[in-house]
């Protein structure tokens, strides 16, 4: 593998931990009883940066790599379901990550006033950030899996 490569990888690592990080300060920020909107708008701006970006780099190196090297090997050998249902199941989540948080980012800035005073709507998207940090949680682990896959 190339050091292109290596760096396309790392960084799809990097910025989507990255982004599980901005947005578990989201939900730590909307937890408060007074929420500062100015820090939700930017770690949620900056959950989208890094969740587009992973899903750039994470492309490129599927694209130019993991399509024509590694998957084929992991099909081959002994833990072949991990290909079969852990990077499915990860692309597909991989996919909708941008957009939820792209969501989360615009319910954010136009309802900031609201996400101070209404109870129910800070709840409810307390719950959708919630869901989103669970499901870039899931697709990072099913990453870690499929990596461990290759070596066996």
């Amino acid at each position: 593998m190339s050091d292109t490569l290596i760096f396309y990888l790392v960084l799809h690592i990097i910025l989507g931990s990255a982004g599980i990080i901005f947005l578990t300060a989201y939900l730590l920020s909307l937890s408060k009883k007074e929420p500062d909107s100015k820090s939700l708008k930017s770690s949620s701006f900056l959950a989208v940066l890094s969740f587009i970006g992973s899903w750039i780099f994470g492309g490129l190196y599927y694209t130019s790599y993991y399509g024509k090297v590694v998957k084929p090997i992991i099909l081959k050998g002994q833990y072949s379901w991990v290909h079969t249902i852990l990077m499915e199941t990860k692309e597909h989540l991989f996919l909708f990550l941008p957009f939820l948080t792209i969501a989360l980012f615009v319910i954010t800035a136009l309802g900031k006033k609201g996400l101070e005073k209404n109870e129910n709507l800070k709840k409810s998207v307390l719950r959708f950030a919630f869901i989103i940090v669970g499901l870039g949680i899931t697709a990072a682990l099913a990453g870690y899996m499929i990596s461990g896959a290759v070596t066996k």
